[in-house]
């Protein structure tokens, strides 16, 4: 104990001059304190409003929309309005990606992949990766043909469990991971594969672990030295460990079944250029860390935002009599949705865009890291700043009447037809917009369409109404509820 004073005391004296000052022409913010800056500050907001994105919806309010914290070590800007976000999403200076520990724990240590890269080698990886995604059938037929498989797969498992009370909250988790890994691995899993459950389980946890920001390993890195259960280091590595052995057993298999000629997926593909481009392609590690990428950001953002999209429907009957009624109109009975219907089912569209509006599972969107230092209105944002983009208060703030309710109306004109609405931004805006947001919509319609038109949903008998209020984590994701698939008549 001691030892780690002594170190404390040594770490604030030496570093005084550069912990102590705030940057000139900073944001505003609450005050700070020496070496913990706002963490404290945090913790403390967090007790009343228990959720980060609230905590820094609340401080903006007082400090406006450009807000200036500090987190142990790191400057943190929290950056509000649809203006700021366009802004800081489509200038160059802002492109970057945070280097906090706990960002690059997950990548041997270095920035790799697609999610939390940034320069010439995102660029580079992005480029390749959706090139190869494409082959394979990325937003084509071939893809529209795996989602009715795995639509398909869903209601039949939904048939044998009708009229009982299942848990919602992890049903879309296998069926979505199918829909990719079928491009990036060339596999699927049966929808009650025990370990495939295991994993997601994992993927679910690690992304309830920690706040995009990063947590406190990200600002005192020098905690998983002193208390690594504490700080929740140990967890942390515990589960990304598993899930990269996952990956890892996946590539392996790959290499030992590889043919040259007849690549059959997208890490075939890498595994081939490697071979054929030796010391200028991507090394084991970044096709690892790709893998990592899709197999994660690709489940947990859309399952969440399926599952707050049920909760939804069974709280409010006359939504979904109103989406029954599209459905039977539309597609009947007789054929299975397809994407082509959409054109025609605007109230059903509405319904999806209202739930991406609620649920803003990406609170606060993926951060965003100053390149070099750079103005954002009236103040200076230094080179390396953490920037938070305020998407959950966006999506649910005073420019949405009454946005507290689930109404689909709101995204439907007089005349009837479908409308778009700037301030809402799901899936981010320039250049790092999410690369999955196609697959991502077309999941959504398909999987509400094939329901919908097979089951009324409805809760037990005795359970309540399902909680709107959300956990914590990367992305917020819906408290636990049961539902049942009673089939339609």
């Amino acid at each position: 104990m001691m030892l780690l004073i002594a170190f404390v005391i040594f770490f604030i004296l030496f570093f005084s001059d550069h912990i102590f000052k705030r940057p000139r022409f900073y944001p505003p913010g609450p005050r700070q304190l020496p070496l913990f800056g706002n963490l404290f500050s945090v913790l403390l907001k967090l007790r009343s409003l228990k959720y980060h994105y609230r905590v820094w919806q609340a401080w903006s309010h007082v400090y406006g929309n450009i807000l200036g914290l500090r987190l142990g070590l790191v400057n943190v800007v929290v950056v509000s309005g649809k203006d700021f976000i366009r802004e800081v999403s489509n200038r160059e200076v802002f492109e970057g990606r945070p280097n906090g520990f706990f960002f690059v724990m997950r990548s041997f240590g270095k920035k790799m992949g697609i999610v939390f890269n940034d320069g010439s080698s995102w660029t580079k990886t992005r480029r390749v990766v959706l090139k190869y995604l494409k082959n394979f059938g990325y937003n084509t037929r071939y893809m529209e043909n795996y989602i009715s498989e795995e639509c398909r797969a869903l209601v039949n498992l939904r048939m044998s469990d009708a009229g009982q009370p299942i848990q919602a909250n992890d049903m879309f988790h296998i069926t979505i991971v199918n829909i990719l890994w079928r491009l990036v691995a060339g596999k699927r899993y049966d929808l009650e594969d025990a370990k495939l459950k295991t994993l997601c389980d994992l993927i679910t946890r690690l992304f309830n672990a920690v706040d995009m920001s990063g947590g406190v390993l990200n600002f005192l890195p020098f905690l998983r030295h002193v208390a690594p259960g504490l700080s929740g280091y140990n967890a942390l590595r515990a589960s990304h460990d598993s899930i990269h052995s996952f990956v890892k057993e996946t590539i392996e298999q790959h290499e030992q079944s590889l043919d040259v000629s007849n690549p059959r997926d997208v890490i075939d593909a890498f595994l081939i250029e490697k071979m054929e481009r030796k010391g200028q392609s991507f090394t084991d590690e970044e096709l690892q860390v790709v893998c990592l990428d899709l197999l994660e950001a690709g489940m947990e953002t859309v399952s969440n935002t399926a599952v707050f999209m049920l909760l939804h429907i069974v709280r409010n009957d006359d939504v979904q009599k109103l989406l029954h009624d599209e459905i039977d109109d539309v597609i009947g009975t007789q054929r299975t949705p397809s994407l082509a219907d959409r054109a025609r089912m605007v109230y059903t569209e509405a319904v999806l865009l209202e739930s991406l509006r609620i649920s803003s599972v990406a609170a606060l969107g993926i951060p965003h890291m100053a390149l070099e230092d750079a103005q954002l209105g009236n103040y200076l944002i230094p080179k390396g700043t953490l920037l938070l983009l305020a998407m959950h208060d966006l999506h649910n703030g005073n420019h949405w009447n009454d946005p507290t309710a689930f109404r689909p109306e709101r995204f439907i004109t007089k005349d009837g037809n479908l409308m778009q609405d700037e301030w809402l931004m799901p899936f981010g805006t320039g250049k790092r917009r999410c690369i999955g947001e196609g697959l991502a919509r077309s999941e959504l319609f398909m999987f509400l369409t094939h329901l919908l038109q097979k089951f009324r949903i409805k809760l037990p008998e005795g359970d309540p109404l399902p909680s709107t209020e959300p956990n914590n984590g990367l992305s917020l994701s819906a408290k636990p509820f049961r539902v049942i698939f009673e089939p339609r008549a």
